[in-house]
């Protein structure tokens, strides 16, 4: 599966979500959070998903990143059918070719960012010396490389953030899931965080996924995704939003931030 994946090419189609609806409740009594959903997405893209609360979209997020499944409908990842896989197969799938990056940072106190960036290459089965020599790289690539040692406590929200892209990243992922990744952070350090993303699509190739409103994420973007009442609203390039200091411009109507 592995050697499969890595031969999409950029701007190939890497995701593709068909028909998806998740609907919570008993019959007579439904609520569809997503309602017969489709859209595809790219290898090394860059896509910004939008919408009120309630929407849908966390709900779109978690099953395009397999950590939900859809009531009807397929998520493809390649060859990979996410709703037909096991427990045990979408664990692998969310540990080798998924990365997470939590508006949270979901970091584990106790270990020094060294480890907490390691610890998904232990999972996946490296020792844990190798694990920390490739942790320690990957965090030198978001500039904490004298940081190695420290545990989030002692850590700026920024450097945080920046520890759990660098975990995201630690198992060389084929697309990185980012919520919210720069709400908790500064507007200079929500930049920084925005900047290391994209540079991972371009550079690396790999496809970011953000649930965001962050407007300076939006126009770093390669397309928005916008969604509305657990249905796909539209989809439009970075190019196609005016993008204004406390709202955004789409068709000529103003939505405020």
């Amino acid at each position: 599966m592995t050697q499969t994946l890595s031969t999409i090419q950029r701007g190939a189609k890497l995701i593709t979500v068909s028909g998806v609806s998740k609907v919570y409740g008993r019959q007579g009594n439904e609520v569809y959070a997503l309602r017969d959903v489709s859209l595809e997405i790219f290898r090394s893209e860059y896509l910004s998903i939008m919408g009120p609360s309630g929407s849908g979209k966390s709900t779109l997020f978690n099953i395009v990143g397999a950590l939900d499944k859809p009531t009807k409908g397929s998520v493809e990842i390649g060859p990979l059918n996410l709703p037909r896989l096991t427990s045990r197969q979408l664990a692998f799938v969310r540990c080798q070719y998924i990365g997470y990056v939590f508006q949270a940072y979901n970091l584990i106190p106790s270990l020094t960012a060294v480890r907490n960036v390691a610890l998904p290459a232990i999972f996946m089965g490296l020792a844990p010396d190798k694990a920390d020599e490739v942790a320690s790289e990957r965090l030198k690539q978001v500039g904490l490389g004298h940081r190695l040692d420290h545990r989030p406590d002692e850590l700026s929200g920024g450097q945080q953030q920046r520890v759990a892209i660098a975990r995201a990243l630690v198992n060389d992922p084929t697309i990185i899931l980012a919520d919210e990744p720069t709400a908790n952070l500064d507007l200079k350090t929500g930049a920084e965080i925005i900047e290391i993303m994209k540079g991972l699509s371009v550079d690396e190739g790999v496809t970011i996924i953000t649930a965001t409103h962050d407007h300076k994420m939006l126009a770093n973007s390669d397309r928005v995704l916008w969604i509305r009442d657990g249905q796909v609203d539209k989809i439009q390039t970075a190019a196609e939003l005016d993008i204004q200091e406390g709202q955004i411009e789409v068709g000529g109507q103003a939505i405020d931030h």
